[in-house]
């Protein structure tokens, strides 16, 4: 059954790589393919252990392409989202905070790091990494001059991280971490500290 799940991931990537390609030409050869590689083992491996979940995973699966090619016919200024950067960041805190108290699983047994019923479920760190990835970009962006990367790239910059720079990401970062921690979602943990690192 399985098959099924891979011939609707190979719909879906072909659909999204005709229509990037189409809308956005210039945009970089790798990121796709790569997320859809990911995408698709993780539906695979879902799909051979519990059919069910891979069903489920798929729909999912479907919805976020979907979203992904509705966003590429938006317009590209993302001023909004540097605007409210602490408050969509708080939003995902929160969001997550709630599984310490409300969170569920749907197997009936383990990590209770789910939100939902019915049959239906959001794992909140999941969309969490995300806001914190645009958290950080739209801090930054703020922050830093914006020769700062012509600087970088000519390497006539000397010192452009500082306290007053580094505290807030730190702080933001870190409640996120510590509500992780509590959950113990080690693995989700141990990706938000490699992305505050790279950023």
């Amino acid at each position: 059954s399985h098959w099924i799940g891979f011939a609707v991931w190979l719909a879906l990537t072909g659909l999204a790589h005709h229509l990037t390609s189409r809308w956005l030409p210039e945009t970089d050869p790798f990121l796709l393919p790569a997320a859809s590689l990911l995408s698709g083992w993780g539906l695979l491996t879902i799909w051979r252990l519990d059919p069910y979940f891979g069903l489920r995973q798929t729909i999912w699966l479907a919805v976020a392409v979907t979203v992904f090619l509705v966003a590429l016919r938006l317009p590209s200024d993302l001023a909004i989202l540097r605007r409210y950067k602490y408050l969509i960041l708080l939003g995902g805190i929160l969001l997550t905070a709630l599984t310490l108290v409300f969170g569920t699983n749907p197997s009936g047994f383990g990590p209770r790091l789910w939100i939902g019923g019915s049959d239906v479920y959001l794992q909140p760190s999941e969309p969490l990494k995300l806001l914190l990835v645009i958290y950080l970009a739209a801090y930054l962006a703020d922050r830093l001059p914006e020769d700062t990367f012509d600087r970088i790239h000519a390497g006539t910059i000397r010192r452009i991280f500082s306290i007053p720079l580094i505290v807030p990401t730190a702080l933001m970062t870190g409640i996120s971490l510590l509500i992780l921690l509590v959950q113990r979602d080690l693995g989700t943990a141990s990706i938000f500290l490699l992305i505050y690192t790279i950023f």
